[in-house]
């Protein structure tokens, strides 16, 4: 039996591990495959790409040191 039954939701920690690994690396539960889906119920885990920090980085074009790279949440605020 899949991990989803409401019963075995708060006792199953690959279920839990699961959904949050998926919130922080994915952008959208299309990412994932049928069985996926079902198992882990991701239709409700709000996966939306806001956890993921590469949302958040802008890599330049070329960057042959790989030192580039500029997060925007360090940027400064104006207003």
């Amino acid at each position: 039996m899949f991990p989803q039954s409401a019963d075995l939701k708060a006792v199953d920690s690959e279920f839990h591990k699961f959904r949050q690994e998926a919130r922080r690396k994915a952008y959208s539960k299309d990412e994932f495959s049928d069985e996926e889906i079902i198992r882990y119920d991701l239709d409700t885990a709000r996966i939306t790409g806001r956890e993921n920090p590469r949302s958040y980085k802008k890599q330049p074009t070329v960057d042959l040191l790989g030192e580039g790279g500029t997060d925007i949440r360090e940027l400064p605020r104006h207003g």
